[in-house]
């Protein structure tokens, strides 16, 4: 059963796709149309991609042996990928290609502003400042991405741009620029550190200094007491000529520091006074001599000029020898101070190594290993200075370009072929969709379930399409079906809204206690909207009780329309409206009945269209008393009425009926309308009288009948 369910879905799907398909290839022509009328006015779009290979190992060119990687490294390579596309870099980048110029990534007015200019709602203004970069860093930032491929050590850096040779001058760029800076970062940290220690360079060699001072102190202080303990005389000697030599370094120091920055003013006077160097005196007396020479001449004559060139030479002379003997002093210095060193170094070594008492020996010992500690720590900041200044200079960037952008030679944006693909999946899908949604809320019915659900009212048969049969008089109603194919599957579904209505009448005439009265049903049969097969069904419903043996009327009540003679082939008559508009008595009544001759069922056939008012006729005690008499009469009574949407006679012909039939073509009525006049039979009708559906027209039951149940029908 579940299995034969699915097929029949499969079927019904398949139903409203072929009902549906030329919605379903419009709604998709027309979104491929739409798709490549977008692709038309869209600019093209170029993708460039420049490689990037991130190193993340450690580099020092002064020690090889010190490269090696780390356990973060993944992480490392993620943390790259973000400096890439760092505001730092891509603000680099705009300013090395002058992006605030460029007709792409410029500054410009958008579709807004021109739209608020166009209309003069607002003057536009162009940004500046921080707004204006800003907005410049954003457009190149929607024009950049960068991937980590994989789990692998490069990064892709794309580059977006309308023309393809700038999208790989930006990509190019973007790499560049990082790389640059990531190297000036490292020699920007190799810089810091050194000046960090430079810094504390400066601590480092006063406390150097305040140590040697400590131990030259005590030694000064207590070199009485050190060589009365040692018993040694050469100790106290040492510090005395230590004494001896730092007074002379400090006059001699003086002494040059006066001579040379009197030599600089060219004060030979001072120089002379302050060297004391023969030589120097008597170049000093030679030149004032020759000053008084010259002073002694007619100005601007050849002897001043030529004394003049000797006072020249000779104050050349005179630099000449106060030079030499200002390195000399110097010299001197010199050596004066590393003769203080070296008696140093001796009377510590001295003391040392001396038989000192213990409390004396280990403040010595305590002064003397500060100074080496001191000592070693600046040597040590000394050392690491200088490697980082090396360091500095050979650095070497961990990252590098292994492939450069190249201009693409194809827009990666828009790209047609998938453009129109999904556009043609787009356009499938909206028009299924569609298809589905006018069948099942905008559309018709198209299953029994389906009307069942939505209409909450029993469906009693659904009706299949039929081809007109033909009479032997040429014409024909696919109503005669039911006389000339009574095993056709047209004819089967009639009796099955035959007993879906007897059913209904029996239960309410059981549940209200009245089987046995004697009287004949009234079935009313109407629609929702006019063509919907009515008359048709009312015909054969007619035939087919007829046909079962009971004694059957039909009714044409639509007066305004009437179409029973047309399916009968027979010719109209006046006498239903003319007895109901007065101007017939009882009668006459005989005179407009007409036999079936194929069921031998009575049909009151109609005629004109009514001058009056139908609903007056139709709600006039003439037609409740002729209906009242075809109780009595037949044992089953069909009104075709008119449809309940065009006119209100449906609604009083619905109160007198035991059961209503509402006629509701396959896939077509809309489902609103069908609701609305079913709402107001509703109203209409008695209490208890029930409401069937009749789907007529159905175009997906035929191949069902046909393929399972073929054995049991014949078609005319």
């Amino acid at each position: 059963m579940d299995a034969e369910d699915d097929t029949l879905d499969l079927r019904g799907i398949l139903d409203v796709l072929r009902r549906r398909i030329w919605i379903i290839l419009l709604v998709t022509v027309v979104a491929i149309g739409i798709s490549g009328v977008a692709l038309l006015a869209l600019k093209p779009v170029y993708t460039a991609t420049a490689l990037v290979l991130v190193d993340p190992s450690k580099k020092n060119l002064l020690d090889p042996d010190q490269i090696g990687g780390t356990s973060s490294e993944a992480l490392r390579v993620d943390s790259e990928v973000e400096l890439v596309k760092s505001e730092t870099t891509l603000l680099a980048v705009a300013r090395q290609l002058d992006l605030p110029n460029d007709p792409e990534f410029g500054l410009g007015l958008g579709m807004h502003d021109m739209l608020l200019a166009f209309f003069r709602i607002a003057e536009p203004a162009m940004p500046t400042g921080d707004e204006a970069l800003s907005r410049i860093i954003g457009g190149l930032r929607d024009a950049v991405s960068v991937q980590r491929r994989g789990l692998t050590f490069l990064i892709a850096v794309n580059a977006r741009s309308g023309r393809p040779d700038f999208a790989a001058t930006i990509a190019n760029a973007v790499a560049r620029t990082y790389i640059a800076q990531q190297l000036q970062a490292k020699i920007d940290s190799t810089l810091a550190s050194a000046a960090i220690i430079k810094d504390r360079m400066a601590d480092a060699s006063q406390t150097v200094a305040q140590s040697e001072r400590a131990f030259d102190q005590f030694v000064d202080q207590n070199i009485d007491r050190i060589s009365e303990a040692t018993g040694r005389i050469d100790l106290a000697q040492m510090r005395n000529e230590i004494t001896s030599l730092n007074a002379f370094r400090t006059q001699s120091s003086s002494v040059a520091e006066l001579a040379e920055r009197s030599l600089a003013r060219q004060d030979w006077d001072a120089v002379a006074a302050s060297l004391k160097d023969e030589a120097v005196s008597n170049l000093q007396r030679q030149r004032i001599a020759l000053l008084d020479t010259i002073a002694g001449v007619t100005a601007g004559s050849q002897a001043e000029i030529d004394l003049r060139s000797s006072l020249a030479g000779l104050e050349n002379q005179l630099d000449a020898a106060a030079t030499k003997a200002l390195s000399g002093l110097k010299v001197d210095v010199a050596r004066s101070q590393g003769r203080v060193s070296e008696l140093r170094n001796q009377l510590r070594q001295s003391i040392l190594t001396s038989d000192l008492p213990t409390e004396m020996l280990t403040s010595i010992y305590e002064l003397q290993q500060s100074a080496e500690i001191a000592r070693a720590q600046y040597q040590t900041l000394l050392t690491r200075q200088k490697d980082l200044d090396t360091q500095a200079y050979l650095q070497v960037a961990d990252s590098r370009i292994v492939s450069e952008a190249t201009a693409p030679a194809s827009p990666s944006f828009p790209n047609p072929r998938i453009i129109l693909l999904l556009a043609a999946f787009a356009g499938l899908g909206i028009g299924i969709g569609l298809a589905f949604l006018i069948e099942n809320f905008v559309g018709g019915f198209t299953s029994e379930a389906q009307a069942e659900s939505i209409l909450r009212t029993p469906v009693a048969s659904a009706i299949p399409r039929q081809r007109l049969p033909r009479r032997s008089d040429g014409e024909g109603s696919v109503a005669d079906s039911l006389i000339l194919a009574p095993l056709s599957v047209f004819s089967e579904s009639i009796r099955r809204v035959r007993i879906g209505i007897d059913q209904a009448i029996g239960k309410r005439r059981r549940m209200e206690g009245d089987a046995q009265d004697g009287r004949g049903a009234v079935i009313v049969v109407s629609s929702a909207a006019p063509n919907e097969g009515k008359t048709t069904v009312a015909l054969a419903l007619t035939r087919a009780y007829a046909l079962a043996g009971m004694s059957t009327l039909l009714i044409d009540c639509d007066l305004r329309k009437p179409g029973v003679h047309k399916h009968l082939g027979i010719e109209a008559s006046e006498g239903l409206l003319e007895y109901l508009a007065g101007e017939a008595g009882a009668s006459e009544l005989r005179s407009f009945l007409t036999v079936d001759s194929g069921s031998g069922a009575q049909i009151v056939v109609g005629s004109r269209r009514s001058d009056i008012a139908t609903d007056q006729l139709i709600a006039g005690k003439t037609f409740a008393g002729l209906i009242a008499a075809a109780r009595k009469t037949f044992d089953i009574v069909v009104l075709d009425t008119p449809p309940v949407g065009a006119v209100v006679d449906a609604l009083y012909l619905a109160g007198m009926a035991d059961a209503i039939a509402v006629v509701v073509k396959f896939s077509s009525t809309p489902q609103q309308e069908v609701k609305a006049a079913m709402a107001a039979l509703d109203k209409a009708k008695r209490d208890g009288v029930p409401v069937l559906t009749v789907l007529n027209q159905q175009t997906s039951n035929p191949a069902a009948y046909r393929g399972k149940y073929a054995g049991y029908y014949a078609e005319a």
